[in-house]
């Protein structure tokens, strides 16, 4: 994953413009071990990071704080979109395949980048929580990805998803779209 600098520089996206973000280094570096769906153990053991296995639960929660966001696969998102995450860890079909995802999971998709939780999802949708899990792992099947982290990442870089499906005060066009842009800026 690269890591762009970390001033809040987001030029490469002209008119869609998000917030600029500032995150120490330790954040961002905390960001990729989320995306790559590192344990606690595995982020307390790295050189670069001074957090011990039981302050690792404190340093996510206070990085969901910072971004804004709620869950891991909203931050994930989140990171994507301001492009410090840049792949998946693992292939993903999605990337390169263009097809239709089904309306059902599309929604718990954007339910997911948004931060929303399998509870909130089976009250938005009038189902079981367990109705909104077997839509989780049909969504993660149609992705060939393993977890909702690998699937939020993959939604962003892919254009399944709307940046303004993150965070509803961002631009309602997906992050390639943005990009594309920056680049003919």
């Amino acid at each position: 994953m690269n890591r762009p600098p970390t001033t809040g520089d987001t030029t490469t996206m002209a008119a869609a413009t998000l917030p600029a973000y500032h995150l120490t280094e330790q954040q961002v570096r905390l960001l990729e071990h989320i995306a790559t769906e590192s344990t606690a153990r595995t982020i307390a053991a790295d050189p670069e990071l001074p957090w011990e296995r039981a302050d690792v639960d404190a340093a996510v929660k206070e990085l969901l704080t910072v971004t804004g966001t709620r869950t891991a696969p909203q931050l994930v998102a989140w990171g994507t979109a301001h492009r410090i995450i840049t792949n998946t860890a693992q292939p993903c079909t999605v990337l390169t395949a263009k097809s239709r995802l089904p309306r059902r999971l599309h929604r718990v998709l954007v339910g997911w980048v948004g931060g929303r939780t399998a509870p909130e999802l089976a009250a938005d949708f009038d189902v079981a929580t367990t109705t909104v899990r077997s839509y989780g792992r049909d969504l993660r099947a149609w992705l060939v990805v393993r977890s909702q982290v690998q699937a939020s990442i993959a939604a962003v870089l892919s254009g399944l998803v709307l940046l303004s499906d993150i965070d509803p005060s961002w631009p309602s066009e997906p992050l390639h779209h943005a990009v594309t842009q920056g680049q003919a800026a």
